[in-house]
């Protein structure tokens, strides 16, 4: 079993094939979501970042500061996103019935119709999926459902 990523250097080169997967995994994804990205701002007139934020206010209401490390931004950086977002009637800020000093951030219906336009944007894979077979896909989708948590079925 591989070690925890948190106890190797993040800027080091790859010292385990699982490293250099990941790696290869996350720029082959970079570099090939332009496309998506600009079409989803088109269609739903929000910054990329707001799309980021209201997928995870959407997928757990949660307080400022557990939102800016959801995603990895400061609290300030966080909560000015979160007063534009409120002030299009995206998400809503609530007083935490746990603790009354705290605001919980959750998404309003308007939210979820242009987290929904957001997500259903097509997203064609890249050109350079023409380069592997239909096994390799397969392998793919069973691999990546896999690290996602759901059964893979038999394909």
């Amino acid at each position: 079993m591989r070690s925890p990523s948190s106890t190797r250097d993040a800027d080091a080169a790859p010292t385990t094939p699982a490293d250099e997967a990941w790696q290869r995994m996350a720029h082959f994804v970079i570099d090939n979501r332009g496309t998506w990205k600009r079409a989803v701002t088109e269609r739903t007139g929000l910054a990329f970042n707001q799309i980021r934020l209201l997928r995870r206010i959407a997928a757990r209401p949660r307080s400022l500061s557990e939102l800016a490390d959801a995603v990895g931004i400061d609290a300030p950086a966080a909560s000015v996103a979160v007063t534009q977002l409120e002030r299009d009637g995206l998400v809503v800020r609530d007083v935490d019935p746990a603790n009354r000093r705290r605001k919980i951030v959750s998404v309003t219906d308007d939210g979820r119709r242009a987290l929904e336009a957001a997500m259903s944007t097509p997203d064609p894979a890249p050109a350079a999926f023409d380069a592997l077979t239909d096994e390799d896909v397969d392998t793919l989708r069973r691999i990546f459902r896999r690290l996602d948590g759901a059964p893979a079925p038999d394909l």
